[in-house]
């Protein structure tokens, strides 16, 4: 039996429908009062020969930051692929934020110790490996930095990163996967999935930063591969390609058949106009579009290698085009 924390998350909608398709006996942990209408969805879109996977899929009630619902969530379980995690640059937000992807995941790696489970897979993120020399590629081997610049995120799937290392050092099976920026469909109108809402309703703007790109049925194939295999201990950045923001707008922006991105966004306006939006959150009590995190972000340059997950494994991740295509595609199918 195996069991997926964040299944209604976007790594989770698509690793519970490969799980499911491969026959997999599946659970997967639903927060209270929540229901997987959204996922149900999603695997309505991919392709009619999986409307019936999310049937197979067995939900139970609990969360990462209760510890009881977890241990009860493990009973009969092998294998643990925790998905779950929080997203966010707002600084209101980062208490919980640190909460959900810190003390969320040692819950997680306690009880997988608890419970004897053979082998747990942790979603990080490239977020976690830190700010690199400028132009230097950034791999495993990175080291973390203390640094302001660090964003409130970066910090939190560092800190969650951390307690999956101290469950190995335990004695814990566990393997780490660093994906850089996922590329996939989702329901949710945040993280990624703002990209394409914001390109469909063609933006002409673009910011000078430069970002690793991968697709998420290369991070789920990848979290497969790695836990079917006696690989342990180890952790891998997925990454398809380093583009430009400008690169990636066009790309999406050609296979909508809207203009391409023109106008660059110089970054100190951006800064005054974030830090204006929070004051406005601050004052609303409502969530700010951008922030300077989000800003500084979008700023950074920043270069990735998979060669150890590629050469390990002989793969070949999917070239962005394509994965642009397939993601748009399914969020045309999700509007109807």
């Amino acid at each position: 039996m195996i069991l997926v924390t964040g299944g209604t998350g976007l790594v989770g909608s698509y690793l519970l429908c490969e799980l499911a398709r491969k026959g997999n006996k599946v659970k997967a942990l639903l927060r209270p009062g929540k229901k997987p209408y959204e996922t149900r969805k999603l695997f309505n879109c991919f392709s009619a020969e999986n409307e019936h996977l999310i049937d197979m899929v067995e939900w139970v009630e609990g969360d990462v930051l209760d510890p009881f619902s977890l241990q009860q969530a493990m009973q009969e379980v092998d294998y643990v692929y925790h998905c779950a995690a929080m997203i966010s640059f707002n600084p209101r937000e980062l208490k919980t934020m640190l909460a959900v992807n810190i003390e969320g995941t040692a819950n997680v790696v306690n009880a997988c110790i608890e419970n004897g489970i053979k082998k747990l897979c942790h979603v990080s993120s490239i977020a976690s490996l830190g700010q690199a020399e400028k132009g230097e590629m950034i791999d495993e081997n990175a080291k973390w930095k203390t640094s302001r610049i660090n964003s409130g995120y970066a910090i939190s799937k560092y800190g969650g990163e951390r307690e999956v290392w101290r469950g190995i050092e335990e004695g814990l099976n566990a393997v780490i996967v660093n994906p850089s920026v996922i590329i996939g469909a989702g329901c949710h109108r945040k993280a990624t999935n703002r990209l394409f809402h914001n390109i469909e309703n063609f933006l002409p703007y673009y910011i000078s930063g430069i970002n690793g790109y991968v697709d998420v049925r290369d991070v789920v194939n990848a979290m497969i591969l790695l836990m079917e295999s006696t690989i342990s201990g180890e952790r891998y950045v997925l990454n398809s390609e380093n583009l430009s923001l400008r690169e990636f707008f066009t790309k999406a922006a050609n296979i909508l058949g809207k203009p391409q991105p023109r106008i660059a966004l110089n970054g100190s306006i951006l800064n005054l106009v974030a830090w204006l939006d929070e004051m406005r959150g601050r004052l609303t009590k409502s969530t700010p579009l951008l922030t300077r995190e989000n800003v500084r972000a979008s700023l950074s340059k920043s270069y990735y290698s998979a060669e150890k997950f590629r050469s390990a494994f002989h793969y070949s991740f999917i070239p962005m085009t394509e994965s642009l295509t397939e993601a748009l595609r399914i969020l045309e199918r999700m509007k109807k």
